[in-house]
């Protein structure tokens, strides 16, 4: 993984979501190899144990990032509409607090074309419509 390319992609998608919300981001480029955003709105229809519409999300980064696109994991006590609907994988091996949210594999990921910001736009089309079997077909 390249940090020299990591630190201007969260810098960046930090100035995107921004324009819409105040999350906190972080990273860990050394041991952990994530970026963090937290207290993250959710759409409508999404809210944690405590009735709000704030969770957490994780973009875990492989080793080859960006030739590999990330793995995403949301707060575990988020639900959709009261249920937990196939995109949270509640049985997969995830962070503490966290489940593993499935995001479709883009069968064209390139890493001269994509980044930490195709993730985020993509989970935001999920998350807008978490039933349907292919959201990024769906949208």
């Amino acid at each position: 993984m390249n940090p020299q390319r990591v630190i201007p992609e969260v810098q960046d998608l930090h100035e995107m979501i921004k324009q819409r919300q105040n999350p906190i981001m972080s990273y860990d480029l050394a041991d952990e190899l994530v970026v963090k955003i937290e207290q993250l709105k959710f759409p409508d229809g999404w809210e944690n144990s405590d009735g709000a519409q704030f969770g957490d999300v994780i973009f875990d980064l492989s080793s080859t990032y960006p030739r590999k696109q990330p793995k995403v994991y949301v707060s575990d006590d988020m639900s959709y509409r009261g249920g937990s609907p196939h995109v949270l994988y509640a049985q997969s091996v995830a962070p503490d607090g966290f489940t593993k949210y499935c995001i479709h594999t883009l069968s064209d990921w390139d890493p001269d074309k994509h980044s930490l910001k195709t993730m985020f736009n993509i989970l935001e089309i999920s998350l807008e419509n978490p039933k349907a079997k292919n959201p990024l077909q769906e949208a």
